[in-house]
């Protein structure tokens, strides 16, 4: 049943992965965290495999955990794909699977790294970092340092009131495009390149070297309708990206620049940063997000954590309640979820494999 493949933890996820890997011959290799451990003082492993000829021209990447907590949907994705046999590189090409690109948020139930850092915000020029003022005028509301109910209340009409001005997709992009200069809040995009990206510039580097066309999924969750998936792509309508992407999964296509998406736009993504760091590669990259539950208590678990970890410190009484909000809320944990998303995260992959064989990828507006 799809919905054994889903983890309860990061360590039974990335212990189900690598048995995977194993049952399916394939090796691994396992990045180790420098610094950053497990709740309980364990280490903390970037894992990846290949399966296909390592000097294909063609490539498939499939990325889980970018967003930390978000790993249990890809995670479950990528273990059942090995499982079921779902997986197979089409001749000339390969297949590169990146496990828990953000281990630390994974194993510890955090959208962000151990600086809090979003990973998704974290591929900047950090010399010409870019300025948000929408979220500089609001970030004493997006993330009171008062959890009460009057110090709570004051803060959403805050909010309230500048979506009754600018409307509620303009709120959200106010709160999630990406921010540089407040260090204890949400969205932020971190100081300095993190390890996470540091290991994705390696990957791409080491085993994804000599691919001149690239499929790249990126499995998130949160956004949307529960259990619908939405195909997020960076990507104007009208570009060959785009056109690509449209080629490949359909409809379920929507880009966020142009405010088709559940997504605002968004800075310093993993999306963006891909084709610079593969400047000779034609990259078609699409973030897969499925939804989990309403705006509003995805938004009060991320405060509620931020405040965690920033204010009230981990050692909080609320800690434990506070660590299953966030993960109900990117991770429903229910059988009738965990099949609505594996069956989207098995089609997307299914309709790559697909362009794989079928040239799809040459499709150019």
């Amino acid at each position: 049943m799809s919905e054994a493949h889903f983890p309860p933890d990061y360590a039974t996820g990335r212990a189900n992965f690598l048995a995977a890997c194993k049952e399916a011959g394939l090796g691994t290799t396992a990045r180790v965290h420098p610094a950053a451990k497990t709740r309980d003082g364990k280490p903390l492993f970037l894992d990846t495999a290949i399966m296909g000829a390592r000097d294909a021209e063609t490539a498939l990447l499939l990325i889980s955990a970018t967003h930390g907590v978000e790993g249990y949907f890809g995670s479950g994705v990528q273990t059942g794909l090995l499982r079921e046999g779902r997986l197979r590189a089409p001749k000339g090409t390969k297949i590169v699977l990146l496990h828990a690109l953000n281990p630390y948020g994974f194993a510890w139930d955090r959208r962000v790294n151990e600086d809090n850092a979003d990973i998704n915000r974290n591929f900047a020029d950090f010399s010409n970092l870019p300025a948000h003022p929408a979220y500089a005028l609001l970030a004493d509301a997006i993330n009171p340092k008062d959890m009460s109910r009057e110090g709570l209340k004051a803060a959403n009409e805050r909010l309230r009131a500048y979506a009754a001005q600018h409307g509620e997709f303009a709120l959200q992009e106010a709160m999630s495009r990406g921010q540089y200069e407040y260090p204890d809040g949400i969205f932020y995009g971190g100081a300095k390149e993190s390890w996470s990206a540091a290991m994705l510039r390696d990957v791409t580097a080491e085993e994804l070297r000599g691919s001149r066309r690239l499929i790249a999924i990126d499995f998130h969750s949160g956004l949307g309708a529960h259990g619908h998936g939405e195909m997020i792509s960076e990507d104007l309508p009208g570009s060959s990206a785009y056109a690509r992407a449209r080629t490949i999964w359909g409809e379920r296509v929507r880009s966020s620049e142009s405010g088709e998406s559940v997504s605002p736009a968004l800075v310093g993504t993993i999306d963006k940063a891909v084709p610079k760091l593969m400047p000779k590669t034609q990259v078609t990259f699409a973030a897969l997000e499925v939804g989990t539950c309403p705006p509003r208590e995805m938004f009060s678990a991320l405060r509620r954590d931020n405040w965690l970890h920033s204010v009230a410190g981990p050692d909080h009484r609320d800690a434990e309640e506070i660590r299953l909000q966030i993960r109900a809320a990117f991770y429903p944990d229910s059988v009738e979820w965990k099949r609505m998303v594996w069956e989207a995260g098995n089609e997307v992959v299914q309709q790559a494999l697909q362009a794989l064989t079928q040239g799809k990828m040459s499709c150019a507006v």
